[in-house]
């Protein structure tokens, strides 16, 4: 493998790790948004691909890079559903029909 290709390839990951900083939102405070999870997912995997395929050489070997990108892919997804469905900000789930309490509603039951 040449030299140019592993140094484009490393090009390419460095941009693909400022995509994941701008959908992370390493400047911001606040908590990632549910919209953002699928893109770190999406980038995450193209980034564990490129790796396995150039650096390690799978490129060669189609059946183990497959593989490895789906158990890559499987992993990355696993943790995207858990982190969409566990944490609070990104995902409220309320039965239709049931209406969310009031703050002053919230606080009466809270102090009492």
């Amino acid at each position: 493998m040449s030299d140019r290709r592993l140094i484009l390839t490393w090009a390419l990951l460095m941009g693909l790790t400022v995509v994941t900083g701008i959908a992370g939102g390493v400047m911001d405070t606040a908590r990632l948004g549910a919209l953002w999870l699928p893109v770190l997912a999406l980038v995450t995997v193209i980034k564990g691909r490129l790796i396995l395929a150039r650096y390690l050489r799978l490129e060669r070997a189609p059946g183990f890079l497959g593989g490895f990108t789906t158990a890559i892919a499987a992993a990355v997804v696993l943790v995207t559903v858990s982190f969409m469905v566990i944490s609070k900000p990104l995902l409220t789930i309320r039965p239709i029909g049931v209406v969310a309490p009031s703050s002053t509603v919230a606080a009466t039951i809270a102090s009492s």
